[in-house]
């Protein structure tokens, strides 16, 4: 899936990107402090920073999903799934939240920090199967 090279490339240039590397019952959670530019070969993609890496087959991305979802009750987040064949989570790049400020604290609105999502999802949703969802928790 060549659209997730580019949309990979693109979003190691986002400022404060948080990168969640797997899906499953392990993941780990990487910030993007002095990311660099992905280096891809033979169909592996390496995207590295200051003190992490990961490797992605590119070919292993058969979905990809700009997503909004609620979580801690009324907090919304913002970010892109790249999923793989029986549609497990590969990697997930989340936004800075336009609901908290820079010390993590909640609050109004930044629409500034909403704006690189929202971009990206009107170029890239629509196009090679690039889906948007909006998630919400089950209800109890």
């Amino acid at each position: 899936m060549e659209i997730a090279l580019d949309l990979i490339k693109e979003l190691t240039k986002e400022d404060g990107m948080m990168w969640v590397v797997g899906g499953g019952p392990v993941v780990s959670e990487n910030d993007s402090k002095g990311i660099k530019e992905p280096e891809y070969h033979e169909g592996s993609l390496t995207v590295e920073a200051d003190n992490w890496h990961f490797h992605i087959m590119i070919n292993d991305v058969t979905g990809i999903q700009f997503v909004e979802s609620e979580s801690h009750g009324d907090l919304l987040t913002y970010y892109v799934r790249f999923s793989g064949d029986n549609e497990e989570t590969l990697l997930r790049g989340y936004f800075p939240n336009p609901y908290l400020d820079d010390e993590f604290n909640r609050t109004e609105l930044q629409p500034n920090r909403l704006k690189a999502f929202t971009d990206m999802r009107e170029r890239y949703v629509d196009r090679d199967g690039v889906i948007f969802v909006r998630r919400t928790p089950p209800a109890n």
